[in-house]
Formats: structure tokens, C-alpha cells, sequence
């Protein structure tokens, strides 16, 4: 059975293979609340990723990223353990559509990766670990992957509104709205990025590090994540052309405006003039 220590020990699991499933519960799980409150289950470690054991052989893995690992549980543990971890979410919903699947099995003489299984020698504390960070990884990055192309999307038919028409098409409580959406998805992407960074059981373990470059490369999470990154930045820098085009706008009719009164100042002076030379 796998004990409770961080430290890395063979694990003689009651089953050679595990179905592992992860899923996108919300924005942000706050680890230090769910071992607080749900204290019914036993923890495998106190740091992040957060390792839950919920049955013999059944285990549940936290992120603070917003995902969580099951490791050969049923739908309807699933189902029950989702609402546990409710009070513990941030903007939690009903549903997400992120998943990530996988088929874990123990006994080879090799370890090696697929899209759809990884083949372990033995079973560890650390190696449930790893595996289960970086699919959440790639769960996560299809969360934010989506939401930034929404908003690409959104903000392509305002800009081309302006290229084709020189107008937004949108009025500018409207557009400071879809604005203020994309600097959201940006501010939530990049604090959450930061938390991708190879963990340190990767460091500390020739056998672990080469375990999680397999997973790394396998699921491309290089690639994606410079792709996300060249998105988050073209998505400020359009949001930013759309603040400074609102900004001119309202220049504009401030400049219209002060026209305008300068025009009322001047009438009663015209009209004194036109009665003078009508003298």
C-alpha cells in the first residue's frame, strides 16, 4: 500500500493496472480548505500536487490549478467527491468539458509513455504524483486554449468592424465589456502559469525527470505553451488598440464639444454685430 511520507517507496498495489481520469472543476482549488474539511479522507502528502486517498486503491489528486486526478474511481465517487470539494472551488459550474484520460500499467520492464498509456517497473507515491500534474497541466491549457480563442474570435469581428467600416459596431459599454473580459482571461492565464514549472520530485530524481520529459513531450506541453503565451500577448496588445480607439473617440467628442461651446459663446456676439451693421 502507498504510506502516507513524500518519500518515494514501491508500491505492491492490489491491482497492475489503474484507469486515471482528470477532470476541470473550477477556476482554483484551495488545497489548505480541503484538508480542513475533508478530513473523512486520508492525505498521502500536505503539499502540492495534493494526493487523497478515498478507498483501498483509489485515490483522488488536487491541483491549485483547478483540476483533480482520479485514480481507478467510479463515476458515482466521482460525482459525490466533486460536491465535496465544492466549498473549496473558485467559480465552480456545473460542468467543464476538459478531460484527460490515461490507462497506468504496473510491471514493465521499461517505463514508456503513449497518448493513451504509460507503462511503470513499480507504483509510487511520487509517480501518481507526476503523472497526475502533468495531465491537469493539459487539462488546464485546454481551458484557457478555448477560452482565449473565444476571445480571439470576439475580438476578430471587432476589428474588423473598424479595419472595414472605421466603427466598432459596438457600443462602448459593450466593447469595454469584451475588454474587460479579455484582460480577465489574460490575468487568470498568467497566474496560473506560473504554477506549471516542473515539480520538484522531477529534480530531485534522475527516474522521476525522465518520467515527466515522457508525459511533457507526449502531450506537447512545450509547444502549447508558447502558443497560449503568443495569444495571451496578441490578446493585450488588441485590447489595448481597442482602449486607446475609445480613448480617441472620447477626445474626439470632448474636441466636438468644446467646438460646440465656443459656437454658443460666439452667437449672442454675431447677433450683436448683425444688429450694429443694420444700424
Amino acid at each position: 500500500m502507498i504510506g502516507i511520507t513524500k518519500k518515494q517507496a514501491d508500491v505492491a498495489p492490489a491491482k497492475t493496472n489503474y484507469g486515471v481520469e482528470v477532470v476541470y472543476v473550477g477556476e482554483s482549488i484551495d488545497l489548505k480548505r480541503v484538508q480542513e474539511t475533508m478530513k473523512q479522507y486520508s492525505f498521502m502528502n500536505r503539499d502540492h500536487p495534493l494526493v487523497l486517498r478515498l478507498l483501498d486503491d483509489q485515490f483522488a489528486v488536487l491541483t491549485k490549478f483547478g483540476t483533480v486526478a482520479f485514480w481507478n474511481v467510479d463515476e458515482k465517487l466521482r460525482k459525490q467527491f466533486v460536491r465535496e470539494l465544492a466549498s473549496s472551488t473558485k467559480s465552480k459550474k456545473v460542468f467543464y468539458p476538459h478531460t484527460e484520460t490515461t490507462k497506468v500499467i504496473i510491471g514493465e520492464e521499461v517505463e514508456r509513455v503513449t497518448f493513451t498509456e504509460v507503462y511503470l517497473t513499480n507504483f509510487s507515491l511520487e509517480k501518481i504524483r507526476i503523472i497526475s500534474y502533468v495531465l491537469s497541466q493539459s487539462v488546464a491549457l485546454e481551458r484557457y486554449e478555448n477560452e482565449i480563442e473565444e476571445n480571439l474570435q470576439e475580438l476578430g469581428v471587432v476589428i474588423e468592424n473598424l479595419k472595414s467600416k472605421g466603427r466598432a459596431m459596438l457600443r462602448e459599454r459593450e466593447l469595454l465589456k469584451r475588454i474587460g473580459k479579455v484582460l480577465s482571461v489574460k490575468q487568470i492565464a498568467v497566474a496560473h502559469l506560473s504554477l506549471f514549472d516542473k515539480p520538484d520530485e522531477a529534480w530531485e530524481s534522475p527516474e522521476l525527470e525522465t518520467l515527466y520529459n515522457q508525459l511533457h513531450r507526449e502531450y506537447d506541453m512545450g509547444d502549447r505553451f508558447d502558443i497560449l503565451d503568443e495569444k495571451v500577448n496578441f490578446l493585450s496588445d488588441n485590447a489595448k488598440l481597442l482602449l486607446n480607439f475609445i480613448a480617441e473617440k472620447r477626445n474626439a467628442f470632448l474636441e466636438m464639444v468644446i467646438i460646440a461651446l465656443f459656437v454658443i459663446d460666439l452667437i449672442p456676439l454675431f447677433i450683436d454685430l448683425v444688429k450694429y451693421l443694420a444700424k
